[in-house]
């Protein structure tokens, strides 16, 4: 039970995660709308994130928690930058310029991003020769047909640019792509920095300070006034608190856990499913229309995710049965 338990662990973290982001997507799009400074709610999620991951490092890692050097830090800074301050400064605050389809689009160009990452850094082998490689590159190319077929094969037209200018289209487009990039780069650094500290709950509560400092910092600049700051007692407050618990600290959390397990590209592959539940959570909570695409989509993301770990698993069991120690552990 205790294998089969560790085997299953990564991939049921993963799906929570996605689904952690979905609520929280769908939630935070309701209150940017209403006009709330993007940079001032991060600040508010991040500093209560810190409070909730470091009391958990406390308790958790107080015996065990390796020494922290200079350098150590400044890798969490970094990760800091740029998998929680720019990417998601930049993404929440591409919605004021682009659609959230537009947006959506490009957010599922991450397993893209990182497969092709990943390759040029030596972290996954491409072995197109091989079954396992050729099913890997052809689950990861269908997950993403099937994030677009999802977001754009609609009944009705869809209008990605939204009513604002040209040159406000361009910025929101590329603040989002910046973004994306920004997070594989996170994505892609998790894993050595985890194995120099293996301590995942003490490097999140430094690395959400830090992104509480700098988004700060961001906030100060672009909300410099105090009514900016006041925080209202209704959903504003509730996705804070959501944020702060689940998605800022627990998805981070668990992240950074299958990153340093199963790499970047595992943890990327994922990422396709927030839009399976970001469309049920929009057609269960704001009444949206359940289109064809969505289904089809929807069925497409899944599947190439399946083709996707099942190439996975067998590569990796190919590596184990000839004796290969630096590979990764078993998958599946």
């Amino acid at each position: 039970m205790g294998t089969s338990t560790g085997r299953i662990a990564p991939h049921a973290g993963m799906v929570i995660v996605q689904l952690i982001s979905a609520t929280y997507v769908v939630v935070s799009r309701v209150i940017l709308i209403e006009g709330i400074s993007s940079t001032v709610f991060l600040v508010y999620q991040f500093a209560l994130a810190t409070i909730i991951t470091g009391s958990m490092a406390f308790i958790f890692e107080s015996r065990d928690r390796p020494p922290l050097s200079i350098s150590i830090l400044g890798w969490i800074f970094i990760l800091a930058l740029t998998g929680v301050t720019l990417s998601q400064n930049l993404l929440s605050a591409s919605l004021y310029y682009i659609s959230s389809a537009l947006e959506s689009s490009v957010i599922n160009m991450v397993p893209v991003f990182i497969y092709i990452l990943s390759i040029i850094s030596r972290q996954e082998k491409l072995e197109i020769n091989t079954l396992w490689g050729k099913g890997k590159l052809c689950g990861t190319l269908v997950s993403v047909s099937g994030a677009f077929t999802l977001m754009l094969w609609k009944e009705s037209a869809v209008d990605l640019v939204s009513t604002t200018g040209w040159g406000e289209w361009a910025l929101g487009l590329a603040m989002v792509v910046v973004g994306v990039v920004a997070f594989s780069a996170w994505i892609m650094l998790l894993r050595p920095v985890t194995r120099r500290y293996p301590a995942e709950t003490s490097m999140t509560a430094i690395m959400l300070f830090f992104a509480m400092l700098q988004t700060t910092v961001v906030a100060a600049i672009s909300s410099h006034k105090a009514s900016q700051w006041r925080l209202k007692w209704d959903l504003e407050l509730v996705n804070i608190l959501y944020g702060a618990v689940f998605y800022s600290g627990l998805s981070n959390l668990i992240t950074m856990w299958c990153a340093s397990k199963k790499g970047p590209v595992f943890v990327a592959s994922f990422a396709p499913l927030s839009l399976v539940f970001t469309s049920i959570l929009e057609i269960i909570l704001l009444g949206e229309a359940l289109h064809i695409g969505s289904i089809v989509g929807s069925i497409m993301i899944i599947g190439g995710l399946y083709i996707y770990l099942w190439s996975k698993s067998k590569e990796e069991m190919h590596h184990l049965m000839e004796g290969d120690d630096a590979f990764t552990s078993s998958l599946i």
